[in-house]
C-alpha cells in the first residue's frame, strides 16, 4: 500500500520534524493573513478615523462568520484526523463534504445579515453619522460576499486534517497579494473609499477560497479523495461534526459578542479610544495569527494521536507546540511594550490618540506574553472530542471576567481602566487553563494503554478485506 502523509507521517514521524513541517507553513500562513489585516487597516486609517472606527466595530462581525466557519472547520479537522488515526479513511471524506454543505448553511445567514442587520447592530454602539455611513458599507459588502471568508476556512480544515498544510499557506499568500494590489487600486485609485476596503478584502478572501477549494479536490485528491455520493448529509457524521465544531463555534460567538460588549465601554471614551483599540487588535494578530497558527500544525497529530490513543505523541506534540508559542507571542509583547510610537505611527494615528495611546499599548502589551501557551492548551481539547473544556474556558474568560472587569475598572480607572481589565483577564484565564489541561491529562489520557492503536495496520487491514 503507497505510504500518504496521512496514514503514514501522522503517526509515525518524529514529533519535532513533523510539528515544524505542518506548522511552519501554516504559521506562514498566519502571518500573511497578519499582514493582510494590517494592510487593509493602514490604508482605512488613511481614509478617515471614522472609517478605522467603523472597521473596527465590523470586526466581532467578522468574528460570528468566522466562528461559524470556524466550528465547522474544527469539526471537520477533528473528524477527519481522527477517523485517519483510527483506520476508515472513507468516513474523512464523507466529513469533507458534509461539512462544506454545512458553510452553505453560514454563508446563508450572513447574507440575511448583510440585507437586513447591519444598520441595527451600528446603533447599538455609535450615534456617529460618519462611522454609521462607513459601517453600513463595510459591514453589508462584507456580509454578503461571505462565500470567501466562509469557504476558505472550511478549505483549509479540511486539507489541514489530511495532513496537507502546503496549500493552505499558498491560499493566504495569494489573498495577502491580491490585498496588497488592490487596497491602494480601489481606496487610493479609484477614490472607493471604505467601500473600495470592503471590495478588496471580500475578493481576496475569494481568490483564497478558489485556490483553497481547488487544493481540496485536485491536488490533495489523492490523499483524501471526495466524491458526489459523499455530500449526501448523514446524521452520525453530522453529528460528529457538529458535537466538536458547535461548542468551538460557540466558544468564538461569544468572544464576538463579548468584543462588541467591550468596544461599547471603549466607545464612551469617544471615536479615538475605538481607533486605538482598533489599531490593536489588527498589529497584534501578527503575534497572535501566527500561535494559531501553531495550533493548526498541532491539532491533526493531536487528533491522529487520539484516533490512535498514543498518550506520549500527543503530550510531545502538545508541549513542544507550547514552547513555540510562547515564544511568538512573547516577541510580539515586547514590540508593543518597548515601540508604541512606531504601532501608532503604522495606523496613522491622530494627535488625539497619541495622547494615550503610548500608554495604552504598553498595558495591552503585558496579555501578549501568556497568551501563546494559553492558546495551545485551550486549542488541545477539540482533537480530542472535547471542544466544550474550550467553551467553558472561553466563557469564563470572557463572561465571568473580562466584562465584569473592564466595566467596574473603567468607572474607577477611566479608559486605562479597561486595559488594566484585559490583563487581569488574561492572566486568571491562564491559570484556568492550566487547572483545565492537568484534569484533561489526568482523566482523559491518563485511561489509555501505553501501547497505541496501529491504525496504519488496521486500515490495511480493512482494505485488504
Amino acid at each position: 500500500m503507497e505510504k500518504t502523509l496521512a496514514k503514514d507521517r501522522l503517526g509515525t514521524d518524529p514529533i519535532g520534524k513533523l510539528l515544524f513541517r505542518m506548522a511552519t507553513p501554516s504559521i506562514v500562513a498566519m502571518i500573511m493573513q497578519a499582514l493582510y489585516n494590517t494592510i487593509d487597516s493602514i490604508y482605512v486609517a488613511k481614509i478617515s478615523p471614522a472609517s478605522l472606527a467603523a472597521i473596527t466595530l465590523a470586526y466581532p462581525i467578522q468574528m460570528i462568520a468566522g466562528a461559524m466557519s470556524t466550528g465547522i472547520g474544527v469539526g471537520i479537522n477533528s473528524s477527519i484526523s481522527r477517523s485517519l488515526g483510527e483506520g476508515h479513511p472513507e468516513k474523512s471524506s464523507k466529513a469533507a463534504a458534509n461539512g462544506m454543505v454545512l458553510g452553505l448553511f453560514s454563508m446563508g445567514l450572513m447574507i440575511l445579515f448583510g440585507l437586513f442587520g447591519v444598520r441595527w447592530y451600528l446603533g447599538l454602539y455609535t450615534n456617529d453619522p460618519a462611522v454609521i455611513s462607513a459601517g453600513l458599507t463595510y459591514i453589508r459588502t462584507i456580509s454578503l460576499l461571505s462565500v470567501g471568508m466562509i469557504f476558505t476556512q472550511i478549505s483549509f480544515s479540511i486539507l489541514q486534517g489530511s495532513g496537507n498544510m502546503l496549500m493552505p499557506m499558498a491560499c493566504q499568500i495569494a489573498g495577502c497579494i491580491t490585498v496588497i494590489g488592490l487596497d491602494p487600486l480601489f481606496i487610493l485609485g479609484f477614490k472607493m473609499g471604505i467601500l473600495g476596503a470592503a471590495l478588496a478584502s471580500s475578493t481576496a478572501q475569494i481568490v483564497a477560497m478558489i485556490i483553497g477549494m481547488v487544493g481540496v479536490f485536485v491536488v490533495n485528491r489523492k490523499n483524501l479523495p471526495i466524491t458526489p455520493k459523499d455530500f449526501k448529509l448523514e446524521g452520525p457524521i453530522l453529528k460528529d461534526i457538529l458535537s466538536v465544531g458547535v461548542p468551538s463555534a460557540l466558544t468564538q460567538a461569544t468572544t464576538s459578542v463579548v468584543s462588541g460588549i467591550v468596544n461599547k465601554v471603549i466607545a464612551h471614551y469617544g471615536t479615538a479610544a475605538i481607533s486605538v483599540y482598533g489599531g490593536f487588535t489588527r498589529l497584534s494578530t501578527f503575534g497572535i495569527l501566527p500561535v494559531f497558527g501553531v495550533t493548526r500544525g498541532m491539532n491533526p497529530i493531536l487528533g491522529y494521536s487520539y484516533g490512535a490513543k498514543n498518550k506520549k505523541r500527543f503530550l510531545q506534540t502538545q508541549r513542544l507546540a507550547c514552547i513555540t508559542a510562547e515564544i511568538i507571542s512573547c516577541i510580539t509583547g515586547f514590540f508593543f511594550l518597548l515601540f508604541p510610537h512606531v504601532a501608532l505611527k503604522m495606523i496613522s494615528a491622530s494627535p488625539e490618540m497619541y495622547e494615550f495611546g503610548v500608554s495604552s499599548y504598553r498595558i495591552l502589551s503585558i496579555t501578549l506574553f501568556i497568551n501563546g501557551v494559553s492558546i495551545v492548551l485551550s486549542q488541545s481539547f477539540p482533537p480530542a472530542k472535547r471542544s466544550y473544556l474550550t467553551m467553558i474556558y472561553s466563557l469564563l474568560r470572557q463572561v465571568a471576567l473580562l466584562i465584569p472587569l473592564s466595566i467596574v475598572l473603567s468607572k474607577l480607572l477611566g479608559i486605562n481602566g479597561v486595559w488594566i481589565g484585559l490583563a487581569i483577564t488574561d492572566y486568571a484565564a491562564f491559570f484556568i487553563v492550566l487547572l483545565m489541561s492537568i484534569w484533561f491529562r489526568r482523566t482523559v489520557l491518563g485511561k489509555w494503554d501505553d501501547d497505541p492503536i496501529d491504525a496504519n495496520n488496521t486500515a490495511e487491514k480493512q482494505e485488504a478485506n
